[in-house]
């Protein structure tokens, strides 16, 4: 008769455990999504409506922000200048971190040399320290170089900012890497570099992906160098986009919508990457977890 009780129990205990978590997915997937909905209903609104009712549905759709956003009415150039910024800046160093951390992280995890060690140790150090303490010597030696309000200059920029973290966790990948598969290649006659280049790259690609998104989305959203080393508008990239649509102070003009404007044009394409990409970024962050 227990047995029987207990057996009539944990179904009922298994479905009420399971319609408890599902609920809770629920409520923390809306809590999610609502900053998303809230950006892009008020996009569409005016400013008339911002302020007398924020939380409320749009009356209507109006594209006018839009239009004005990249038309550039009220900032010194159109949206598509910023973006078209954003766009090569972000690939540059995206292409140019993703090539020297994994070279550095795949030497580190095989390579034995002189001062590899210390190497590594160099790049811990380098994430304790805070980037933005470095602003006043990076602003007079880019001034120096003539790199100030230039695209190459703050590509280099967030290349040098990103490579101690991409390198110390390409590393950790490459550490569980299969030896393996590297041991059979050289003895077929392949180069150290063949082995890297045709066998762990290619077998990579999803760690390789889930470091390119996590660096897209900071160097997309990065604002404080930017800010500081590019004074010129036809060299500013999105976050600075959404400042030139800030509200002023002793301004007659309001432009809360078209900073919202402003603002999902800079978000979307974060939105779209992470998207279409959802399933490399999964296996990326699991791959390696288990040697």
């Amino acid at each position: 008769m227990t047995n029987t009780r207990s057996g009539t129990r944990s179904p009922a205990i298994a479905r009420l455990l399971k319609g408890t978590l599902l609920a809770a997915l629920v409520a923390w997937f809306l809590i999610e999504l609502y900053p998303v909905i809230f950006l892009l209903t008020t996009s569409f609104k005016t400013d008339s409506e911002i302020l007398s009712a924020p939380f409320a549905w749009p009356s209507g759709f109006h594209f006018a922000n839009y239009v004005r956003v990249w038309l550039g009415e009220g900032a010194n150039r159109p949206m598509a200048l910023y973006m078209r910024n954003s766009i090569v800046v972000t690939a540059s160093a995206l292409a140019l971190l993703l090539a020297v951390s994994a070279l550095a992280g795949y030497a580190l995890a095989r390579g034995r040399f002189p001062g590899s060690a210390a190497t590594q140790q160099t790049f811990l150090l380098c994430l304790a320290v805070p980037v933005h303490v470095l602003i006043i010597p990076v602003f007079f030696m880019m001034d120096r170089f003539g790199l100030r309000n230039d695209l190459l200059g703050l590509t280099f920029m967030y290349t040098t900012m990103g490579v101690p973290f991409t390198v110390l966790l390409m590393r950790a990948y490459f550490l569980s890497f299969p030896v393996e598969m590297e041991e059979a290649a050289l003895i077929d006659g392949c180069s150290r570099f063949g082995v890297f280049w045709r066998i762990v790259i290619p077998v990579s690609r999803n760690a390789i992906a889930s470091m390119a998104i996590i660096n897209i989305s900071w160097v997309w959203s990065e604002l404080f160098f930017a800010l500081v080393l590019m004074d010129r508008s036809e060299w500013q990239t999105m976050p600075l986009a959404v400042i030139a649509y800030a509200p002023k102070a002793m301004m007659g003009e309001s432009t809360i919508g078209p900073q919202f404007a402003a603002m999902v044009s800079a978000a979307m394409p974060l939105i779209i990457v992470y998207f279409l990409f959802q399933r490399q970024i999964t296996k990326g962050m699991t791959m390696g977890a288990i040697r």
